[in-house]
């Protein structure tokens, strides 16, 4: 009896915290004039999203209250890994050149509001995604950490964290540090990513799964099979649980688990293929997309 007792009370908590997260609502959004989006991704607040063509060409603004759709630029790859500074006035994003046969990246940003453009770090090789800082943003190039700001700025360099050649780099202080988690010499990483509290990283290791490691490569907790994940926020993350033929994704849906990996919860729509979700806890919203081009809107209640 002591232990079917104690079974309802494990169960009864569970159930409790399957309530904690409660989906409001869930539509399309409505996009005039534009016939696909792919690659959505939210700022800070959750009011603005940015989206691109499937090839990566083109990168537009969103205004969620207004629904008003703005050309950020048409730049090849400039929908790749976009990011918003941190008071929501510009976008960083790349602009990717061919001389000789070889690949070089710009990184551009644009004002928002007056649409004034600027290229922040000249045509470099082996350009990373930029983190926004205090009046710029930092981003890797050619294993170079360059700082690029809009005017003086004494604001310490913030943690950095970087995917290069499948390997997991972390920054402090300008300081460059390799980590491998799971250990072994053929363990292949991406999506790295740094928690909001800039003390965890989540990422992918191919073939094993995902997880959470301290930013000196200790594992904190282990997610599963889950592609493309982001934070919501500290206690949670989302990414996509999907299937495919070897070409095409025959499958996908979104899920959001807690951080320890213990708690997950659908979240997509069970008739649609859900790919590459974004996040924002401050409005309490997600958005994926669909191979079809369409971005589909989550609200939901969080506790």
């Amino acid at each position: 009896m002591k232990h079917k007792l104690i079974v309802l009370l494990l169960t009864f908590c569970f159930v409790l915290s399957a309530q904690n997260i409660r989906i409001i609502s869930q539509y399309e959004l409505p996009l005039k004039n534009i016939k696909s989006a792919h690659y959505p991704t939210l700022n800070e607040d959750g009011n603005l999203l940015l989206f691109s063509s499937e090839s990566y060409r083109g990168l537009y603004l969103c205004n969620l209250e207004t629904k008003e759709v703005k050309n950020i630029s048409e730049d090849q790859n400039a929908g790749y890994l976009p990011a918003f500074s941190n008071d929501n006035s510009k976008v960083f994003f790349r602009n990717t050149t061919f001389e000789n046969g070889r690949r070089y990246d710009a990184l551009e940003s644009a004002d928002i509001r007056t649409n004034s453009r600027q290229q922040m770090i000249k045509p470099q090789r082996n350009l990373r995604a930029a983190r926004s800082y205090q009046n710029g943003a930092i981003v890797l190039a050619d294993n170079k950490l360059y700082k690029t700001t809009f005017g003086r700025t004494k604001a310490d360099i913030p943690v950095y964290i970087s995917s290069e050649n499948l390997k997991i780099y972390v920054y402090i202080s300008g300081r460059r540090t390799l980590i491998n988690p799971l250990g072994g010499e053929n363990t292949n990483y991406i999506w790295a990513s740094l928690s909001p509290d800039d003390t965890r990283i989540l990422f992918t290791a191919t073939g094993k799964g995902t997880y959470i490691c301290d930013l000196k490569g200790k594992i904190i907790s282990s997610l599963g099979y889950l592609n493309a994940p982001v934070w919501y926020n500290d206690r949670f993350v989302v990414g996509m649980q999907d299937k495919d033929d070897g070409q095409f994704i025959t499958s996908s849906q979104v899920i959001m688990i807690s951080a320890d990996g213990k708690f997950k919860k659908p979240i997509s729509h069970p008739d649609h293929i859900a790919v590459y979700p974004t996040a924002s806890s401050k409005a309490g919203r997600i958005i994926y997309g669909t191979p079809e081009g369409k971005l589909i809107v989550t609200e939901l209640s969080v506790n």
